[in-house]
Formats: C-alpha cells, sequence, structure tokens
C-alpha cells in the first residue's frame, strides 16, 4: 500500500516538471496585415527564471537609486536631511576634539600638581603635533634698542630685582635674582580676590618671553582656555607659569638659564581678549605675587 501510494506521488511529481517542460510560442503580429513580427518559444521553467531574473535586476537598481542618491531622505522614514547629517559629522569632530582637549588639561594639572608639591615629573608628555614649532620656521629681527636693552641688563642687571628685598623673606631666597619675563605694560595685577592669581604684561607682537629664573621645563603644551602655555620648575619650590603664548620656543625636558627666550608673546586660547602674557608664579604650592620681586 506504502509503495503504491509512493509510485502515485512520483507519478504526480514527474507530470508537473513535464509540464513546466512543454513549450508554448509567443508571437506579436501586425494589426493590420496579421503579419507575423516577433516569435518567442517559451516554456514555463524559463518564464519563472526570467522573471526570477528580472525581478532581482530591478529590486536592486532601486536599491542603489535610494541608498546613493538624495531619494533616500524622501523614501525612508525619519532618515536626516542633509544639513542635520553635517551637524551631526560636525558634532563628532567637535566632541573628540573637546576629549583630547579635557584630556590634555587633566595631564595639565596632574604634572602641575606633582610640581607644585616637589615630586619629580614623569619624562613623557602628550601634546599636539602643532604645539611645538622649529624656531627656525618663526622670525623676527631683532631691533637696536633691543641689544641695548640688553646690553644693559647684561652690565649693570638693571632690571633683576633680590628676592630679599620683597616682603617675602625666606631664607633660601637670599640670593635669588629675578629676571624680566616680558618688559611691557601691565594690564591687570595680582588680585586674589577677584581669583587672578597671575600678572598680565602687554608688549608689541613678536616680543619674546624669557625664563625668570634657571629652570627645567616640565609642561609645553596648548589647552583650549589658556592657549599654548609652558610651564617652569624652578629650585627652592618655585614654579613659573607663562600662559597665552603665540609659539612655545622649548619642550618639556629642556633646561633654561635666566632671560632665556621661551616663547613669543600671543593671543592663543579662550580665556583673552588680546595679546599678551599672563605670567604666574608659584612658592610650595601657593600662589605668590609677582610684582613684589619683579620691577615690570
Amino acid at each position: 500500500m506504502h509503495r503504491k501510494h509512493k509510485k502515485e506521488r512520483h507519478r504526480r511529481m514527474k507530470k508537473r516538471l513535464q509540464r513546466l517542460q512543454h513549450k508554448y510560442r509567443l508571437i506579436i503580429i501586425n494589426d493590420e496585415t496579421f503579419s507575423e513580427v516577433l516569435s518567442f518559444r517559451l516554456t514555463k521553467m524559463n518564464t519563472f527564471v526570467l522573471v526570477f531574473c528580472l525581478s532581482i535586476i530591478f529590486i536592486g537598481l532601486i536599491y542603489l537609486l535610494i541608498a546613493y542618491t538624495p531619494l533616500k531622505e524622501y523614501v525612508i522614514p525619519d532618515y536626516p536631511k542633509t544639513e542635520e547629517r553635517e551637524k551631526i559629522i560636525a558634532n563628532a569632530i567637535h566632541v573628540d576634539s573637546l576629549e583630547n582637549l579635557i584630556t590634555q588639561y587633566d595631564q595639565k594639572l596632574q604634572l602641575l600638581y606633582m610640581v607644585i608639591n616637589g615630586d619629580e615629573p614623569p619624562q613623557y608628555l602628550n601634546s599636539p603635533n602643532d604645539t611645538m614649532q622649529s624656531i627656525e620656521e618663526f622670525s623676527y629681527n631683532r631691533s637696536l634698542e633691543d641689544s641695548l636693552l640688553r646690553a644693559e641688563i647684561q652690565e649693570y642687571n638693571a632690571l633683576n630685582i633680590n628676592f630679599q628685598q620683597a616682603s617675602y623673606t625666606n631664607p633660601h631666597y637670599s640670593n635669588l635674582h629675578f629676571t624680566v619675563p616680558l618688559r611691557g605694560t601691565v594690564t591687570q595685577r595680582f588680585s586674589p580676590e577677584n581669583n587672578h592669581f597671575a600678572t598680565d604684561i602687554t608688549a608689541p607682537a613678536k616680543s619674546v618671553i624669557h625664563s625668570v629664573l634657571p629652570g627645567t621645563v616640565v609642561l609645553a603644551t596648548w589647552a583650549y582656555e589658556t592657549g599654548y602655555t609652558i610651564v617652569i620648575q624652578h629650585n627652592n619650590d618655585i614654579v613659573s607659569v607663562y600662559k597665552h603664548c603665540a609659539k612655545l620656543l622649548k619642550k618639556a625636558g629642556e633646561t633654561v638659564s635666566a632671560g632665556e627666550a621661551i616663547a613669543i608673546i600671543g593671543n592663543t586660547g579662550e580665556y583673552t581678549t588680546g595679546a599678551h602674557l599672563h605670567f604666574e608664579l608659584w612658592y610650595a604650592g601657593k600662589p605668590v605675587n609677582s610684582e613684589e620681586f619683579i620691577a615690570f
């Protein structure tokens, strides 16, 4: 009984395959002359295959048309417009930049904290590739007045003030002499009550900034708020900070002498409204009024 049923099913399947292979002729004739124009020989099998292939091609063309043309903005629901996608890309770039700046700012704070507490700073420092520029790339001419001023400083040490003359009488500073970091006009003075722990000095464009004491550069980087910034660790727990520079002439790890050129005055960073030097002086982790020791 089972074998008979199996044979019957096999016979039906064979008939179906034979029907698919039956040949048909598709003829196109002229309606007026009844002459044959085109003639095609078809089977159900190749008709199904042809329809299937044409469907795949049609679907692929529709996909390409929607995916690579502006039609997707109107066909795909909730698809962002061109302006919105441009804003999304711009925001992603800004977020990536802000993350990088926050990382550098945290690194700066950590390094400055170590310096202020007298710890040895690490030997590595991550900073933007464009932070340090070769001094050969920046050309400036030394004026006659500048040369005369240098000669006067070297001969008479006129711009150096003995730390012992100031009100801060610490025996460690009895033999220290501070060099003026930038000769110019003081626009904002040290004011702790206004949260301004620095002295701001303006000077002509391309003026050179000098180190106030011998020391080691522990930070030479760029920050969003303060622009190009350089921090120098000196002896006796003294740290000097120079912010808003246009260019940095020294790298982290280099040693500098008193009066050596370390940067160029600038107007970089968010917290500045004009070209000036934001100069900070720290002792043992506390800000110090630099005007008590330096005649700007």
